[in-house]
């Protein structure tokens, strides 16, 4: 480097427009009693939540659906859920809105406390696991049938959500991080239109693009994201590290720490990269060069962005580290027995045919049904912009999360806590990951009994 440069790629006003919700920080963890407080469960029936059924659908039984998701995402389902109540008689579907998984999370707990119960939930792919620990969600495999079998979803996303030979969640809006970067300022600095194939050379090529000028904004290279863990989930496993074998935490090994310790020498050491409130409205701005993102926000980025960008597969170092994310359906146990049914054809309706394929188109999310696996609008989409295809792709190397993330309530708040402090103040990588292992170990106790008996080999 021989100091600050200023290039000038395609010129643009950009806008400053915020794409994601904040997430909480910290949601109401779910009791793992297996009761909520609600005494004898067997055969117990739980109140629906407050509603009315519209008069146009009067002497429908009512479902009532939690889900997470909002905006543009929510208009999709909106959609579906009119093309179901235009297929059949029977049933109303109500769809009521939270802010994001961890609200339907703490809902749902405080929900089942109060003595209330929606029929299906959006749950995310970590926290539908402690639900299931708690006794709180249906097994399905019994309502499948000859009409709409198990072979109605990828078996990788299905497998994601079975337990005990059973299935608890299905998958829905499922997706992986994708390494989104702006080609513009890739092309402007000298670099190959791709992403970085590790992280080693990821930051060599911070080094190229440190001190550009682009549009107004003196670029860095990548934006983290400190309110979600999802990211560095995957690259510990980048490194050869993990959270945890089972339940037994992995944090401190020599492969673990230096998956944070990148991360901390990046933005601290060497000045490419920050702590974002937006990171995915600076990308889209054009402050920073680089973000990893859903694969669900593909849609919403390639409207707001102004430039052109790539889309990769996340990098490597000692090995792949690509998580799983998103979420899926479940039904929760203490419905009615017609609830519960009447929830399932809610179910099988949003995961096949033309309604599977509608959301996945509008969404942005992967397939994850074999309806929209073999859709010809889909195929057609991700010829027209391959940049759907890199997410369909990269899924080959996925997997999805530790068991101490899955089942551990604590785990995601105590990560995003060690990652700000490395991200934001520079602490250690080392002390911080002792220091959340420790915090961390009367948590696993308190799941270790009811994991052994519900989940362990």
């Amino acid at each position: 480097m021989t100091g600050p440069r200023s290039r000038t790629a395609a010129p643009a006003s950009h806008s400053r427009r915020r794409l994601l919700g904040a997430g909480l920080l910290a949601a109401g963890a779910p009791l793992l009693s297996g009761c909520f407080g609600l005494g004898d469960t067997e055969g117990l029936v739980l109140e629906q939540p407050g509603g009315q059924v519209p008069p146009a659908y009067a002497d429908r039984q009512r479902v009532v659906i939690w889900s997470a998701y909002t905006a543009h995402n929510a208009e999709v389902i909106a959609q579906n859920i009119e093309a179901f109540h235009a297929a059949q008689d029977e049933i109303y579907a109500e769809v009521q809105i939270f802010d994001s998984y961890e609200g339907v999370e703490s809902k749902l707990s405080a929900s089942l406390q109060a003595r209330q119960v929606p029929d299906i939930v959006v749950l995310s792919d970590v926290v539908w696991n402690r639900f299931y620990l708690a006794e709180a969600l249906e097994p399905l495999k019994g309502y499948f049938d000859s009409s709409f079998d198990t072979d109605a979803f990828d078996a990788r996303f299905l497998d994601e959500g079975t337990v005990k030979d059973d299935i608890w969640w299905v998958p829905f809006g499922r997706s992986t991080p994708l390494f989104y970067y702006n080609r513009e300022i890739f092309e402007a600095v000298g670099l190959p239109d791709r992403a970085p194939e590790t992280y080693t050379e990821w930051s060599e090529w911070a080094a190229e693009v440190d001190g550009l000028e682009f549009d107004g904004n003196r670029v860095r290279m990548r934006a983290y994201i400190g309110g979600d863990d999802w990211y560095f989930s995957g690259a510990i496993r980048a490194f050869g590290g993990a959270y945890s074998d089972g339940l037994e935490m992995t944090l401190t090994t020599e492969e673990s720490i230096a998956a944070l310790e990148y991360d901390r020498r990046f933005i601290h050491d060497d000045g490419f990269g920050y702590l974002a409130a937006d990171a995915t409205g600076d990308f889209t701005s054009g402050a920073c060069a680089t973000v990893l993102q859903s694969t669900g926000s593909l849609s919403g980025i390639k409207e707001a962005a102004t430039f052109d960008f790539g889309c990769g597969f996340l990098p490597k170092e000692v090995t792949t580290g690509v998580p799983t994310g998103g979420g899926g359906l479940s039904i929760m146990r203490y419905a009615s027995a017609e609830r519960k049914q009447a929830a399932w054809e809610v179910i099988r309706f949003l995961s096949s045919g033309q309604a599977s394929v509608d959301w996945t188109l509008g969404s942005g999310y992967v397939p994850c049904t074999r309806d929209a696996i073999e859709s010809e609008e889909i195929a057609a989409r991700s010829a027209e912009d391959p940049r759907y295809q890199v997410a369909i792709d990269q899924l080959e190397i996925a997997q999805g999360p530790d068991i101490a993330r899955r089942f551990v309530p604590e785990m995601i708040v105590e990560a995003k806590n060690a990652i700000q402090s490395v991200y934001s103040a520079g602490e250690d990588a080392e002390k911080v990951l002792t220091r959340m292992e420790k915090e961390l170990e009367p948590a696993i106790d308190r799941v270790r009994e009811k994991y052994e008996r519900q989940v362990g080999e």
